[in-house]
């Protein structure tokens, strides 16, 4: 029996499949083409000896790469070919992987992770997503948790394995290996994963005229529900880059010790999963706009207790806690707040340009909390952090009274 055959007489259960196998893939990708960077950091500028700015500026680069791919991935799966963008996305990372080992100038190391970051645009969590809102519809909330939770792992299964193969061999074989993971491991499951989700969800996963998904996406640019969502999570991916990549030097200044600080910002990926936990236990009795409104809160309380770090370090572990929890629920309340306010055809595309000003400012964020530390140090970057994140709660608050206007005219 061929896997279509199985999806099309089996739907439920080749769609359960199919949600673990994208959960599964999601991990390996994350961990074989985001993390791996930040894994090998260190390495590279032992063993290259190239400035940091020209090995961060290749991440940087590959930000907004994945930004400018969302939209044609977004294309790419409303015509129907999830599989391939997810599968193809990967296999591409996968391959700009193997070939970082080969570079032997900054031009040429920068130059692979822009291929890479187009690469991140078909494959990661936005693209992914896009797939599971068409196929599983109002359903698709639930399915997008259980895939977060477990790529939530993602960075252990890319830091211990790098730090443990860096032990025996050089950086150039680590990321063999980790290109071998990709193409023979994240792929697969990917290109599968939706497959099968795709085929078990019968129309709603079949492909729109193009016609109909352009005059999908020129009607959601004409809504104000549009502009708040892409102002509203690009704001939070702002405060988050800020506060996550100035963490410990912010800490320092304000007198945290650095193995307080470590251990600190170790804490906010677990807490990330917490979050997903307890929404999983409550998605039932709490609504999209409830959990946005908690998310985004829990943002702006998590920056007001790092600023009295300073005089109860003990509270940094409570930011962390707020921080990632609260973070950890954008990604799974994004999408299924855009299919809510902008519906689902031609959801790809729509969601694929709501990408791109939350992927640049997840880009900008680190070189942007450097540029406001500048006048005026971490005293005036955490509040600064915590605005923008107020900002996003405004948005938010927009967003549920058009909803309830919405809902008075029917």
């Amino acid at each position: 029996m061929s896997l279509c055959s199985f999806a099309s007489s089996r739907p439920e259960q080749a769609a359960r499949i199919a949600i673990w196998l994208l959960g599964a893939g999601e991990t390996v990708v994350w961990a074989t083409i985001f993390y791996v960077f930040a894994a090998l950091l260190l390495a590279w500028e032992q063993s290259l000896g190239w400035a940091k700015g020209d090995l961060t500026l290749g991440f940087t680069l590959a930000i907004l790469a994945a930004a400018l791919a969302s939209p044609i991935a977004g294309r790419v799966i409303d015509a129907g070919g999830g599989r391939f963008a997810l599968g193809g996305g990967a296999l591409v990372g996968a391959a700009g992987i193997a070939m970082l080992s080969q570079v032997d100038t900054p031009y040429a190391f920068i130059a692979v992770w822009v291929l890479i970051g187009a690469a991140q645009g078909f494959c990661l969590y936005e693209p992914c997503f896009s797939v599971v809102t068409r196929a599983k519809g109002a359903d698709a909330r639930k399915a997008i948790t259980h895939i977060t939770l477990l790529a939530g792992f993602a960075s252990p299964l890319s830091f211990l394995p790098a730090a443990g193969l860096l032990e025996h061999y050089d950086w150039q074989t680590t990321l063999l290996v980790f290109a071998a993971a990709g193409a023979f491991l994240a792929a697969p499951l990917l290109f599968v994963g939706a497959l099968l989700l795709e085929s078990a969800s019968g129309e709603a996963a079949r492909p729109v005229p193009k016609a109909e998904n352009r005059a999908a996406l020129l009607a959601a640019l004409r809504k104000p529900q549009f502009w708040l969502i892409a102002l509203a999570f690009p704001v939070m991916a702002l405060n988050h880059g800020i506060l996550l990549n100035h963490i410990r030097p912010l800490l320092a200044e304000r007198g945290v010790a650095e193995t307080i600080a470590v251990l600190v910002a170790s804490t906010i990926g677990p807490a990330q999963v917490a979050g997903r936990v307890i929404l999983v236990a409550v998605q039932n009795r709490v609504s999209t706009m409830a959990v946005a409104a908690i998310s985004f809160t829990g943002v702006v309380i998590a920056a007001l207790l790092l600023m009295a770090a300073g005089f109860a370090p003990w509270l940094s572990f409570a930011f962390a806690v707020f921080q990632g929890g609260s973070y950890g629920l954008t990604s799974i309340i994004k999408p299924a707040i855009t299919a809510e306010f902008l519906g689902r055809t031609g959801f790809g595309a729509i969601a694929g340009w709501l990408a791109l000003p939350y992927l640049v400012g997840f880009a900008f964020a680190p070189h942007i909390g450097s540029l406001v530390w500048e006048i005026g140090g971490y005293d005036l970057v955490i509040p600064f952090a915590a605005g923008v994140a107020a900002f996003g709660v405004l948005c938010i608050m927009g967003l549920a009274a058009s909803g309830r206007s919405r809902e008075r005219t029917r």
